[in-house]
C-alpha cells in the first residue's frame, strides 16, 4: 500500500514539474487586470496642477454608502467654487463607481 501511494505522489510531482510555470515576475510582470476591477479612488488635476473638482457635490449625493465628503468655498475673482476639502472614508467605500459617473469634469477616477 505504502509504495503505490509514493508513486502516486512522485506521478503528480513530475507531471507538475514539465508543466509551464504560472508565476510572474511582478515588478516587471504585470497580470492581466479584470473588467470589474475598483481601484483606489483618485482626484484628477489639470496639467498646470489645479484640481478638476468643481465642488459641485453630485459625487457625494450619489454615493449609497455616504462615504464622500466635500467642503468648499467660492472664488470671488471668477464666482466658481473650489474644493478645500474632499474626504473619502474607504471603509464605508463600497467601490461601485457612482462618484465616477456623476462627476460632470471627471475628477474622480478609480485608478
Amino acid at each position: 500500500i505504502f509504495l503505490i501511494e509514493l508513486f502516486k505522489g512522485l506521478h503528480i510531482a513530475f507531471n507538475n514539474i514539465l508543466n509551464t510555470k504560472t508565476t510572474l515576475n511582478y515588478p516587471f510582470e504585470k497580470g492581466s487586470i479584470s473588467s470589474r476591477f475598483r481601484g483606489e479612488h483618485v482626484l484628477r488635476r489639470y496639467s498646470n496642477g489645479e484640481e478638476r473638482c468643481i465642488a459641485c457635490k453630485l459625487c457625494e449625493v450619489i454615493c449609497p454608502a455616504l462615504a464622500i465628503t466635500i467642503e468648499s468655498e467660492s472664488r470671488i475673482a471668477n464666482h466658481s467654487r473650489r474644493t478645500i476639502k474632499y474626504d473619502l472614508d474607504t471603509t464605508k467605500c463600497i467601490f461601485c463607481g457612482f462618484c465616477q459617473k456623476a462627476c460632470p469634469v471627471d475628477a474622480i477616477v478609480e485608478d
